[in-house]
């Protein structure tokens, strides 16, 4: 700027790189978010909008010494790596601008000038200064800038094949979706006059109304429409279900009478919901991986040999307990429980469980139940018998340092308890020692 001393700039650097500086910057700015947030929308002239109002002054003063301070160090824009040169620092420049122009033009009694309360609308940018500061927020952000031009690539093919869809649901579906308030009429000739409408609690006679249905394919402008809003997996049964039960042009639904139309929309879920948001996702995995390699160029490594140094720097190795004197029993044991014979034999039993769980079903014989819930006690005291003799040769404390074994002893104990329980509730004459026997296992 041509005008300040050395020392006032050695001292605005001194402040800009000191370790704290950011960090404060952070705090401050999630204090605004949450202020901002806080804010009444409908009682503008509120004693709490005005208390916001003054931290907002606050805010608004410490966002203003941050931007002046940087561009007494930094210089303005006549020089690499001054202030303006900067996108991020013009960011922080409109937002802190447009608050003080805000602030200057409010009338004296605290409200904001029509042309003018919409500056105060930048406040809303504020959290986005949080980006620059956060390299890990940057890199993400930098990498959806980066992939919008593959995007909107993807997006024109995306609604070329949203149009086709809307082309063949016109020619499908149009002029089917109309429906009379009084379900027995079928055309608009016969939807005239009243009808009794019989509801839970009374009758109430009403005017019979010829309607559309609010998602139609009458046109290709309403079935994109339609069709967008069936892809975000929002209310699309109800449109399913006007679609299985279209009859002929103006004429009104009949239930389940066209069931071989939900195959339109099963092609269509899998082309939209699920080809192209995976393809859309992959985008942005593969352009956050190139945005990686970018930043990696200098490096004299290359990806893989890059790969395998950040693996065996960040592996965690598993460590297997094995007993030390191999003449005792924990040793024998540990060598039974840890074998193939005996790991196949526990996934052959988990296996069989699983297909007697599937075997239930509504309204059994009671002698097909009984046999189910026998077989299932004996599966529970199996995987009990398994979790004890793990228990007895890795030891309890090594037994519970894995996490797989902290599931299994989980689910064992559930299933004894569920056996307890329904034995209580069978045998005991006061049921309610059941919730303390259940607190009991659990603890």
């Amino acid at each position: 700027m041509f005008c300040y001393s050395p020392m006032t700039k050695r001292t605005c650097h001194y402040v800009v790189n000191f370790r704290y500086f950011e960090m404060s910057i952070l705090l401050v700015i999630a204090a605004s978010s949450i202020a901002l947030a806080a804010e009444d929308p409908v009682a503008t002239t509120s004693d709490w909008n005005k208390v916001l109002r003054y931290f907002d002054y606050v805010f608004t003063g410490v966002f203003t010494f941050e931007m002046i301070i940087k561009m007494i160090d930094q210089g303005l824009i006549l020089h690499d790596g001054s202030y303006f040169r900067d996108l991020w620092n013009i960011l922080d420049f409109i937002v802190v601008f447009g608050a003080l122009v805000a602030f200057a033009l409010t009338n004296n009694k605290g409200r904001d000038i029509k042309t003018i309360k919409s500056l105060r609308v930048l406040r809303v940018l504020r959290p986005l200064k949080t980006i620059k500061r956060l390299p890990k927020l940057k890199a993400v952000f930098d990498c959806v800038v980066t992939s919008l031009k593959n995007v909107f690539n993807i997006l024109i093919v995306y609604k070329l094949f949203m149009f086709i869809f809307a082309v063949i649901a016109v020619q499908l579906f149009k002029g089917k979706f109309f429906y009379c308030t009084d379900s027995s009429k079928a055309t608009e000739k016969d939807c005239q006059g009243y009808y009794i409408d019989y509801g839970k609690d009374k009758k109430e006679v009403k005017e019979r109304d010829w309607r559309r249905r609010d998602f139609h394919y009458d046109n290709v402008i309403s079935g994109l429409l339609t069709l967008f809003t069936v892809s975000t997996g929002e209310g699309w049964p109800q449109v399913l279900q006007h679609s299985v039960d279209v009859t002929e042009e103006d004429r009104g639904p009949s239930p389940g009478n066209r069931m071989e139309m939900s195959i339109f929309y099963v092609i269509y879920f899998v082309v939209f919901p699920f080809f192209f948001v995976n393809i859309f996702v992959a985008l942005i995995i593969i352009t956050f991986q190139e945005q990686g390699d970018k930043m990696m160029e200098e490096c004299t490594l290359e990806k893989n040999e890059r790969a395998c140094i950040d693996f065996a720097t960040s592996a965690k190795p598993l460590t297997r307990y094995m007993p030390q004197n191999r003449h005792t029993f924990q040793y024998r044991l540990w060598h039974f429980v840890v074998s193939p014979s005996f790991e196949y034999t526990v996934l052959a039993m988990i296996a069989l469980n699983t297909i007697v769980l599937m075997m239930k079903y509504y309204s059994a014989p009671p002698t097909y139940e009984a046999v189910l819930k026998h077989l299932n006690t004996a599966f529970t005291v199996l995987f009990s018998v398994e979790c004890v003799l793990k228990i007895l040769a890795f030891g309890f404390l090594n037994y519970f340092k894995d996490t797989w074994n902290i599931f299994d002893f989980i689910t064992v104990l559930g299933s004894i308890t569920e056996i307890i329980i329904d034995f209580q509730v069978k045998n005991i004459k006061h049921p309610q020692v059941v919730p303390v026997l259940v607190h009991f296992v659990l603890l």
